[in-house]
């Protein structure tokens, strides 16, 4: 059994959108096989935690609670009984205030290990979409996964589960 697998959200679970941000529930849309990607790699993974740039609650066009209301709907979509996402981190800072809770910078990671200390790095992985999600997982000391609308967590999941 694998630790930790910590998960960008937008482009990973759920399809980015086209120049803006996913606001609501209506507009989320899962990734091809993302749900039962997360049902199958809860059952090898001691968690699952989301690590998510979130600036649109910074740019004023949602609010924190209707991020938590779409994250909520999202988990029951997943799993009746919620328990597939262990926890949920998000960072809602504009790009320009060069926070330590957005990635590419580590503190979402950092705020996970101090929520779960018997999170062992060296056996956790990252799967994001953009080069921050990288480079983040990395300097966490993390094995990272990039993922693409050609290579997706599902297509992962079977690569590493052959």
């Amino acid at each position: 059994m694998f630790d930790t697998l910590f998960l960008d959200r937008d482009g990973v679970i759920n399809k980015k959108l086209e120049q803006r941000y996913v606001t609501n529930f209506d507009e989320f849309v899962f990734v091809k096989n993302s749900e039962i990607a997360i049902r199958r790699l809860h059952k090898i993974f001691k968690r699952i935690l989301i690590v998510t740039n979130q600036q649109g609650i910074g740019k004023g066009i949602m609010t924190k609670e209707d991020l938590n209301l779409l994250h909520l709907q999202m988990q029951r979509k997943l799993s009746v009984d919620f328990d597939l996402i262990d926890k949920i981190y998000f960072c809602p800072c504009l790009e320009v205030e060069n926070c330590n809770c957005r990635k590419p910078k580590t503190g979402m990671l950092e705020n996970a290990k101090l929520d779960f200390p018997e999170i062992k790095i060296e056996d956790s992985f990252l799967v994001g979409d953009s080069d921050s999600d990288i480079i983040a997982g990395k300097k966490f000391g993390l094995t990272t996964i990039k993922v693409s609308a050609e290579f997706t967590l599902f297509d992962w999941l079977t690569k590493i589960t052959e």
